[in-house]
C-alpha cells in the first residue's frame, strides 16, 4: 500500500512543485491527526484538484489531476468501506 499515493504525489511535484507540497502538507497533517494513512490519503485525493485549480488555473491540468485523483479513490475503495465501518487500521497500531 502507498505507492499509487507515492507515485502520485511524484506526479504533482513535477506538476508544480507548490501542489506537491501543499499535497505533502496535507497528507502529513491528516495522518498526523487521525493516525489514518488511507484517510489522509483520500482527503488529499479530493483537495489536490481544488489545490491545482488555484495554483495553476482551472485548466487542463487541473483536469488532469482531477482524473488522478478519481484513480486514487477508486483504488481507495474498501478502505473507504473500512472506514464508514470504524475499521480501518491505524497508523502505528499493532495488528
Amino acid at each position: 500500500g502507498g505507492k499509487g499515493v507515492a507515485t502520485a504525489l511524484g506526479v504533482l511535484v513535477g506538476l508544480n512543485p507548490w501542489l506537491g507540497l501543499a499535497c505533502l502538507v496535507t497528507w502529513l497533517l491528516m495522518a498526523g491527526v487521525f493516525r489514518i494513512s488511507s484517510l489522509a490519503a483520500l482527503t488529499t485525493a479530493v483537495l489536490a484538484p481544488v489545490y491545482a485549480g488555484l495554483l495553476m488555473g482551472w485548466d487542463n491540468t487541473a483536469l488532469t489531476v482531477l482524473v488522478i485523483s478519481l484513480l486514487l479513490v477508486y483504488r481507495h475503495k474498501s478502505n473507504l468501506i473500512k472506514l464508514v465501518n470504524g475499521e480501518e487500521g491505524r497508523i502505528g497500531a499493532r495488528s
